[in-house]
């Protein structure tokens, strides 16, 4: 078992538990407030409790961190992290610049260790199998990919990091870097930006809407991502037949469902998936990651590709 750390007692690594973990056990977690460490180690049967993040990194027993905090955070303690040794998971966006993932990466290479970027959606049945349907064929050759996530963050309990343009916040690095990813889990070509259209919170503040648009290919795809408005939806059209999958990029524990239409036969269908635990899959493939030395597929390089979208994006949409 690949005994992991937590940095920070952030809402996302709640999610780690209530299903068993096949592959890794949380050994312990380290906050700057000892205090929460303490209760939440208490409310999940986390074993050990460290008084810094520098403390839980050096420590002997722990194999690999986890780390979930504020944006501009992960490339230090991603360093910090592989000269001690350990493996790191990062929360995406792995770091507000490619700059920073490039040493990110320079420095898991230099210690042989493994860096993985947290995209939880990718370890849900549902976007594989529409993942089978375009790189089968099933659908044909596709000309429009629709992708859209945004939830209100003014109704919202979320971290406050997301309104804070220094800790690397804004809806385009916190939501629409799915859709660029998307693309790559898709298997599309990197794709070329088309248009960019960018609302934000005052003359500096993050991007609260984006809506952008690319070519990979034959294929067209609209993404969007906000923080003003509610939506969780992606639709994929080609030549032969569509799948549209509401409500499912977000890590909710609950029944997903897709629907799927195919032009020759007018076949219609809607096909449901169990409810499952993203986020417990994603922490396990990292830890046969490094059982097995194979990379990631949101390992380093596409971390890289995925914040080089991201910056032509802010500097088309002039975003600083």
């Amino acid at each position: 078992m690949i005994r992991i750390g937590i940095l920070g007692t952030a809402s996302i690594a709640r999610l780690f538990f209530g299903e068993p973990l096949k592959h890794a056990s949380i050994l312990g977690i380290a906050s700057r407030d000892v205090t929460r460490a303490v209760e939440f180690a208490k409310h999940y049967g986390i074993p050990r409790v460290f008084p810094s993040y520098e403390a839980l990194i050096a420590d002997e027993e722990i194999d690999a961190v986890y780390i979930p905090l504020p944006p501009h955070l992960h490339c230090t303690y991603t360093i910090k992290a592989a000269e001690a040794g350990k493996h790191v998971l990062v929360e995406k966006p792995a770091a507000p610049s490619s700059d920073e993932i490039a040493q990110m990466i320079d420095a898991c290479r230099k210690h042989h260790v493994v860096l993985m970027e947290g995209f939880m959606y990718r370890f849900k049945a549902i976007h594989h199998r529409v993942r089978g349907l375009v790189q089968e064929g099933v659908l044909g050759t596709i000309h429009y990919l629709d992708f859209s996530w945004a939830f209100n963050i003014r109704k919202l309990a979320r971290s406050p990091f997301r309104l804070d343009r220094m800790a690397g916040g804004g809806a385009l690095n916190d939501l629409g870097i799915y859709g660029l990813d998307f693309l790559h889990f898709l298997g599309f070509p990197d794709p070329t930006l088309i248009h960019v259209s960018i609302k934000r919170d005052g003359p500096a503040g993050v991007d609260m809407f984006t809506h952008m648009t690319w070519q990979a290919g034959p294929t067209f795809a609209s993404i969007t991502c906000g923080f003003t408005c509610d939506a969780n939806y992606y639709t994929v059209c080609g030549e032969l037949g569509s799948v549209t999958v509401p409500g499912s990029l977000s890590g909710r524990i609950r029944d997903n469902m897709l629907h799927l239409h195919l032009l020759h036969s007018d076949h219609r269908a809607d096909e449901t998936f169990p409810a499952e635990n993203p986020y417990v899959k994603e922490l396990d493939h990292f830890a046969v990651c490094i059982e097995t030395g194979q990379e990631p597929e949101t390992g380093g390089g596409n971390a890289l590709r995925n914040m080089r979208l991201v910056e032509a994006v802010r500097e088309r949409g002039q975003l600083s």
